[in-house]
């Protein structure tokens, strides 16, 4: 008689062997899943019928967003989108009478309790609030107490002065910091508001009300800095743009700005073909040209005001000197512009040959190298002393030469011979006489080269595009092993032309071809570790090309 009744009885009932979150945990986000595993296959309807949470979830009320689903023996509450209130305690309640699959019962009710998370929370700002001497071409740092939704971000945050920034995570971080990097320099001297309105966390909570922070910038400093002008793809440049060499402490990569652009406007029709910094590195001088021109009027930008100077005068190339005259190419000839009297005058005459760029200007603003064609096409070399207002042939070069690039001391004038055996690197040594005046650097067909501030180191370019090959050359040991050395063609740097080297640095910049787009590379001077410092980026979709340290170090 006692079998029947013995058999009806839950003698192994199903027995809960996991939760998640688990017993009076603290700080559980409000969008987790709670799961409850058991040590046997159930059955589902039974244990969702008995399954309570406290408080209940207002949103779920005919929500398919909050759902049940099984995994193996383990039951789990989805709530997807219908978060848990923040800083809660919630009571998760399985009652008596769920049973396994094979329909034993758990006859005894089982609870727990946890406590959700608070809201997120800005927890600091770099710079800081009220902080003041901030540098123009700073970046801005958020932190949170925790990762925040990266597509909430945007809309979220402002700057004021309106400025366009770009936000970028830390690197390998958890998404709980954020840079704004603005892509124009701030203005100098000036007081920026940074407004954080409500932008959400991964858990889609926002954080509590609108946060404002104060800072303000101080002088313009542009030391030790590459300017270069920044284009669009197929389109000619439309703003001069800086990069630090030294990457970002946050990022660990450069973070490029522009420094001056062309308005909106302007940008349809126009583009800028030349650009240089005055002596002290506080203006610019640019050459603005209809699109297709070769030459268009010259502008000086102080970069501190943003105001802008049309003297009258127009050219294909520009140069400021180190005596704070500005020399340009316009229509085949050399003028020279004092912008302190606003005095013009031709230091050339076409009737003595076409000019033709580069030119070189010495580093005492004494001289210029610079080379004229002739009526066959034939490019002769040319020293204007500037004094003197004469020009002479550097002293036995009877061949054709052109590309002249002065060392900083001003002794040595680095320059393209086109020799009866084929196109040559050439140095003429002002301070020597007879045939120690010349050295030849090797057979280098030169599109382009720059001096280390060592006077004896040069990097010279050959080739063009993705041919294009940068070479370190020391010129007094060009003819020996190691005298000349391939310093691009590796991964690093495929390609190398337009190498531009500063007097303060022992480091050379040039342009590389990323996907077919010039950008800005830098190396040391023994020509180990090229670093790409500009790049195309879907938010920042922009080429760079020409550059141009900055003269302050």
């Amino acid at each position: 008689m006692l079998a029947p009744a013995l058999a009806g009885c839950a003698l192994n009932p199903p027995r809960i062997v996991s939760i998640s979150p688990g017993r009076d945990v603290a700080d559980v986000p409000s969008n987790q899943t709670i799961s409850i595993g058991f040590d046997r296959p159930m059955n589902h309807e039974t244990v969702e019928r008995r399954f309570d949470l406290a408080p209940a979830l207002p949103g779920c009320n005919g929500s398919k967003d909050c759902r049940f689903a099984w995994s193996g023996n383990t039951l789990m509450f989805i709530h997807t989108h219908v978060n848990f209130a923040l800083t809660t305690q919630y009571t998760v309640s399985m009652h008596a009478g769920y049973a396994d699959a094979s329909g034993q019962q758990n006859t005894l009710d089982h609870s727990w309790r946890f406590k959700t998370e608070g809201p997120p929370a800005l927890t600091s700002v770099d710079p800081s609030d009220n902080a003041s001497g901030i540098a123009p071409d700073r970046n801005i740092v958020l932190t949170f107490t925790r990762p925040m939704r990266a597509d909430s971000m945007a809309g979220a945050i402002q700057l004021v002065p309106d400025v366009p920034f770009l936000l970028r995570s830390k690197p390998g971080g958890d998404g709980s910091q954020v840079e704004i990097v603005p892509t124009a320099i701030l203005q100098p001297n000036q007081t920026y508001t940074v407004t954080v309105d409500r932008p959400v966390d991964v858990h889609e909570n926002p954080i509590n009300g609108r946060v404002q922070i104060r800072f303000r910038t101080g002088p313009l400093s542009l030391s030790r800095k590459i300017g270069y002008l920044v284009g669009q793809r197929g389109q000619p440049a439309f703003a001069v743009g800086i990069v630090d060499p030294h990457p970002d402490p946050f990022l660990g990569r450069s973070t490029p700005k522009m420094i001056y652009q062309l308005s909106n406007q302007s940008q349809l029709q126009d583009g800028l073909l030349s650009f240089d910094w005055s002596p002290d590195g506080q203006r610019l001088v640019v050459v603005e040209a209809p699109r297709n021109a070769d030459r268009g009027p010259i502008q000086i930008v102080d970069l501190s005001s943003g105001t802008v100077i049309r003297p009258g005068i127009s050219g294909s190339a520009v140069y400021w000197s180190a005596d704070g005259t500005i020399i340009y190419l316009t229509a085949g000839s050399l003028r020279r512009f004092r912008p302190t009297t606003l005095e013009d005058v031709a230091l050339t005459d076409a009737a003595d040959g076409r000019v033709i760029g580069p030119i070189a200007l010495s580093p005492d603003a004494k001289s210029i190298a610079y080379s004229t064609t002739d009526a066959q096409g034939t490019p002769h070399l040319w020293i204007l002393n500037l004094d003197l207002r004469t020009r002479y042939r550097p002293i036995g070069l009877d061949d054709p030469a052109d590309q002249p690039s002065w060392s900083p001391n001003g002794t040595k004038l680095a320059f393209r011979r086109l020799t009866a055996a084929g196109p040559e690197l050439w140095i003429y040594d002002l301070s020597a006489s007879g045939s120690n005046a010349y050295r030849r650097g090797g057979a280098l067909d030169i599109t382009g080269s720059a001096w280390l501030n060592d006077n004896s180191t040069l990097f010279a370019a050959t080739g063009g595009g993705s041919s294009a090959i940068l070479y370190r050359v020391n010129i007094f040991s060009a003819s020996e092993a190691g005298g000349v050395v391939k310093v691009t063609g590796g991964k690093d740097a495929p390609d190398g032309s337009a190498p531009n080297t500063p007097a303060y640095d022992r480091r050379v910049g040039f342009v590389g071809l990323v996907d077919g787009l010039p950008q800005i590379y830098v190396m040391n001077g023994d020509g180990s570790r090229p670093q790409q410092l500009t790049g195309w980026e879907a938010d920042y979709p922009y080429t760079a090309q020409a550059p141009n340290w900055t003269p302050t170090g």
